[in-house]
């Protein structure tokens, strides 16, 4: 008997097919940085700055969701709450806005020596313990103020404050310096 149930199943598992995946993946083409004077690295994801770009947040009538109206501005156009500017994380693939706004913490108690407000603009305790935040004006001096400060060793972490969502159409129809 315990012959025959190994000659049957031996003879049903010749009989079975291969069992190959059938979806292909589509090959998905990652966009090229642009200009690499406007990308900066944070917390191990490649952003790139578009510094002509602006975002304006809406709400969707009937639902919770909010969408950004994309617009083409000049690279001193401030940028804010109501005015976001925009970049693409090389690494998600995604499409993200920003206020302007940088998070660090510091080592030690209190802002280190040499924080002021004329040097960095914005700047004040976010949150306890000991978490500060600065608030650029414009996407260039955005990355100039991320880039001193990921230099600093008196810091703990800096972060970029990055809102992701949709946005309600592609790239506006005049071509943008990206």
């Amino acid at each position: 008997m315990k012959t025959a149930l190994v000659i049957v199943t031996l003879a049903l598992l010749g009989c079975t097919m291969p069992t190959d995946a059938q979806i292909v993946p589509s090959i998905r083409h990652k966009p090229a940085v642009v200009d690499s004077t406007m990308v900066f690295e944070d917390r191990g994801q490649r952003l790139e700055v578009f510094p002509t770009l602006r975002a304006t947040p809406t709400s969707v009538s009937g639902k919770p969701a909010v969408q950004h109206k994309l617009s083409v501005a000049g690279e001193g156009t401030p940028i804010g709450p109501g005015h976001l500017g925009v970049v693409f994380n090389h690494a998600l693939q995604v499409q993200g806005f920003l206020t302007g706004e940088i998070a660090f913490k510091p080592k030690g108690d209190g802002p280190p020596a040499g924080f002021d407000a004329a040097s960095y603009p914005g700047l004040a305790k976010l949150t306890n313990p000991n978490t500060w935040i600065v608030v650029a004006s414009t996407p260039g001096e955005f990355l100039a103020l991320f880039n001193r400060m990921k230099a600093r060793t008196d810091l703990e972490w800096v972060e970029a404050v990055v809102i992701y969502g949709t946005a309600a159409q592609g790239a506006p129809s005049a071509q943008p310096r990206r």
